[in-house]
């Protein structure tokens, strides 16, 4: 971890607030080139807004009929997927709003979902699996994989070159290698409700129940720090990230609050509360200029650097 590496995150406002759900927002994510942003929601829906502008610019409805808890926008900005409480995944056209096709189900409530190189889907449940699903093929009700690898429920998923990178409540951290199979895993104490890849690709951070986020290298598996003390997660997935420098770790809380510590002494550098229920998604455009902040106050918030 480098000395060095400091960011003037205390100069972050929020700028333009995001207003259009009827009900606590799970997740928000910036498109690949970070201009735009999809947020999902208990209330069912999936929008779409240019942030900068605060304008909504479509809505994608009639789908789930549960709370929508994660989504994944491919590489070329074209289409999304979507998972959430009624066990179904779904692939959608993002400038049609059209769904290109329903995925086979889990047995229980979707965690997260994952997109692989247009090619591939892959979904975490409540149901302890995760499974692949070949997104090529026009019928897609049966998984081309069922990976039964965890003891507690998947709560994310990250596709990383040709490894996949999945987290649990049982305390694992588990690598799929997609080109050989192999499987190694790291077991941390606590149950993960959420991680981050930092940008330079070698470490983690992940957001444990026991209100720590603790930074792992990802070569060795090791603990280099464990941050906490300010920020709570203990009932509800909320994301940690790094930095754009990987410089600083970033937190949701349950309390609403954002908090940001600093990666080599620990430490709570920066604390800020704009919502007023919990701070659930936390994601950086890939812009490096502006990041987000969603909550179960039903709305989201865009920040900028501020002179």
């Amino acid at each position: 971890m480098n000395k060095n590496k400091t960011q003037n995150l205390h100069l972050y406002e929020p700028v333009k607030a995001l207003k259009g759900h009827k009900g606590p927002i799970y997740v928000a994510k910036f498109n690949k080139d970070g201009q735009y942003v999809m947020t999902g929601s208990q209330d069912r829906s999936i929008l779409l807004w240019n942030p900068y502008k605060q304008l909504l610019l479509k809505s994608y409805t009639g789908a789930h009929n549960y709370e929508v808890t994660d989504i994944a926008i491919s590489n070329d900005n074209a289409r999304f997927a979507s998972c959430g409480g009624d066990k179904t995944p779904y692939y959608w056209d993002i400038s049609t709003g059209q769904q290109i096709r329903k995925i086979g189900a889990h047995n229980t409530r979707i965690n997260c979902v994952a997109l692989y190189d247009q090619s591939l889907l892959a979904t975490g449940g409540y149901d302890c699996e995760i499974r692949l699903w070949d997104i090529k093929e026009k019928k897609t009700s049966h998984p081309v994989q069922k990976i039964k690898e965890f003891q507690d429920s998947v709560t994310q998923i990250i596709f990383d070159n040709y490894q996949m990178i999945a987290s649990s409540v049982d305390g694992h951290i588990k690598y799929f290698d997609i080109r050989n199979g192999l499987i190694t895993e790291d077991y941390f104490g606590a149950g993960i409700l959420s991680f981050g890849v930092s940008y330079d690709n070698n470490l983690l951070c992940l957001s444990c129940v026991d209100s720590k986020v603790r930074i792992v290298e990802r070569k060795s598996g090791s603990v280099l720090q464990a941050v906490g003390g300010s920020h709570i997660s203990k009932q509800y997935r909320v994301q940690s990230q790094f930095s754009w420098n990987d410089g600083q770790i970033m937190t949701g809380s349950e309390d609403g609050w954002m908090y940001i510590y600093d990666i080599l002494t620990g430490k709570m550098e920066i604390s800020r509360k704009l919502h007023d229920k919990c701070l659930s998604s936390l994601e950086l455009s890939s812009q490096k200029n502006a990041f987000i902040t969603a909550s179960y106050d039903n709305i989201a918030l865009l920040w900028m650097e501020q002179n």
